[in-house]
């Protein structure tokens, strides 16, 4: 449950010449899953919450009541905004995420801070949302426990995410790499050598609290997986590295998607398969 809220501040609002003094309004229910939402994922898009809050693809009506939520709890001080442009549909959108005063009343521990945030990475902070709410959907529906961090990521090495998976065989634990820009490949294998030298070591155990794992590594299309593919075959031909393409993920998170440089023409891997 959310801490109970003292009385805040009254917050100006303006009118014509007339300055107005506004109460904060109590959070209501859908107010606060709103601001858990948000604690959960980071930053999300306006469709992206409302789709969330209804479990299903929103309607007009859904986003027109999420938005104007979205609007109240900008103005109360709960929520940050940033305009953004979708190119794939060619339009503008808001994406969202909690203020400082926001992270002070959820309960996820993991939340972050979306004030003052840089736009120049926030296309890749929402992929990253994208690939956790489509992990969180399949654990769901498969009877698998998630852990999800994303912050305090800095210990040796500097994931996107840190995530595990829990069956009824065990635990297995797995960092995420986005990588949709345009990187080189020299910079991103340099970048891959450093978790082959990290696996299994005792700095590892140190810094994480385990050994082994595996790196997911999300790219924008296939030619540019087979590209790193063939590269890494040569210099790290390792099954700990799983990767698989943006469209693969977003309509099957769960399918045999992955592919390793152990075992790049033949092997397919899935997240059902551990």
């Amino acid at each position: 449950m959310l801490p109970t809220q003292t009385a805040p501040e009254p917050r100006q609002k303006t009118v014509g010449r007339q300055i107005l003094k506004v109460q904060n309004a109590p959070l209501t229910r859908t107010k606060r899953q709103t601001l858990e939402l948000l604690g959960e994922y980071f930053c999300l898009r306006t469709k992206d919450v409302a789709e969330l809050l209804k479990n299903r693809l929103p309607s007009e009506n859904d986003l027109r009541g999420t938005l104007a939520k979205l609007k109240i709890l900008r103005e109360e001080g709960y929520v940050h905004r940033e305009r953004y442009f979708e190119l794939d549909v060619e339009a503008r959108t808001y994406v969202y995420g909690l203020t400082d005063k926001g992270v002070k009343v959820v309960d996820t521990e993991d939340a972050k801070s979306f004030d003052e945030h840089s736009l120049r990475t926030l296309d890749h902070e929402l992929e990253i949302s994208f690939f956790h709410i489509a992990l969180n959907r399949f654990c769901e529906q498969n009877g698998l426990t998630l852990y999800w961090q994303q912050s305090d990521l800095k210990r040796g090495i500097h994931p996107d995410a840190l995530f595990a998976l829990t069956n009824d065989k065990g635990t297995y634990y797995f960092f995420l790499e986005i990588e949709k820009t345009k990187k080189t490949e020299s910079a991103l294998i340099k970048k891959l050598a450093r978790y082959a030298e990290y696996y299994d070591t005792d700095q590892c155990e140190k810094d994480w609290g385990f050994r082994k794992f595996r790196v997911i590594i999300v790219q924008k299309n296939d030619v540019r997986r087979q590209n790193l593919l063939r590269e890494l075959h040569g210099k790290l031909p390792h099954k700990m590295f799983w990767l698989t393409i943006d469209p693969l993920y977003k309509k099957n998170i769960g399918g045999e998607i992955f592919r390793t440089p152990a075992d790049p023409e033949k092997g397919r891997y899935s997240f059902l398969l551990l």
